[in-house]
């Protein structure tokens, strides 16, 4: 059993703004065009079956209730409530139990050394204040795996997102159509947009602003060597891709040094 911090461990930090619990529904239906399945694959190709798994940052839930689907012990967590509302609704349809936790990636409320691997998926990395608390979140990480724990971290390739960018683009999604203008903030690394939401129903008109600090695989790997994490394999993509400027994720797999 997993077990958590009492309240007086630990202070909990300031928290910070949040534009998923913001978005929520919208949220869901961005994720919900995902390849789950595919992702979900990935997951169980790479991380050993045995012990607990943390989907850190879990949203929905969607990989979260797959693994669990499947035999696996997971436990998620998620900043967000309105996410944490959503992953319990949908855990309730697919009959399926896990424990969803609401806190903060720079203080997990677990004791030391109880998961076997530790999952952030779909570019979840990179929204905190600082990149200083970014390395908190990686140290919390290293703590809380077991020994010979696995680490899993989904990012957008930030070169690849340099060589295509396109400061506007548009997509559909089942509620809403999306206008996104972008830039690129080279001396923060963050790629910043604004993205506009039309509904289709009533033709209401949403603007929220989405910024993400984006790293090069040097950088993450002196971030997760500071937070005594060692990498072990670079993927390009869930089909086990080699990592290249051509690749659109960077799929990073660690261990506990």
């Amino acid at each position: 059993m997993v077990q958590v911090k009492s309240d007086n461990e630990s202070k909990k930090p300031r928290r910070y703004a949040n534009i998923f619990d913001e978005m929520g529904a919208d949220w869901e239906a961005i994720v919900d065009m995902r390849d789950t399945d595919r992702e979900a694959s990935f997951i169980e190709e790479v991380i050993p079956r045995k012990g607990t798994i943390l989907d850190l940052c879990c949203g929905t839930g969607r990989h979260s209730i797959i693994l669990c689907r499947n035999d696996r012990s997971v436990v998620g967590m998620d900043l967000s409530k309105n996410l944490l509302a959503i992953a319990k609704k949908r855990m309730k349809e697919s009959e399926v139990k896990l424990p969803l936790v609401r806190a903060d990636m720079r203080c997990f409320p677990f004791r030391d050394g109880v998961f076997s691997g530790i999952i952030n998926m779909f570019t979840s990395f990179g929204y905190l204040p600082s990149e200083l608390e970014d390395v908190k979140s990686l140290s919390e990480v290293k703590r809380t795996l077991t020994k010979n724990g696995r680490f899993l971290l989904d990012l957008a390739n930030r070169d690849h997102v340099l060589m295509s960018f396109r400061e506007r683009d548009w997509a559909e999604f089942e509620p809403y159509y999306m206008l996104e203008r972008r830039s690129f903030d080279l001396k923060d690394s963050k790629l910043i947009s604004q993205w506009t939401l039309i509904r289709k129903n009533d033709g209401e008109t949403i603007s929220i602003r989405h910024e993400v600090r984006m790293y090069t695989l040097a950088r993450m790997e002196q971030l997760c060597k500071e937070a005594g994490l060692m990498i072990e394999r670079v993927y390009g993509g869930y089909e086990k891709q080699e990592f290249g400027l051509d690749t659109s994720r960077m799929i990073i797999l660690a261990a506990k040094s």
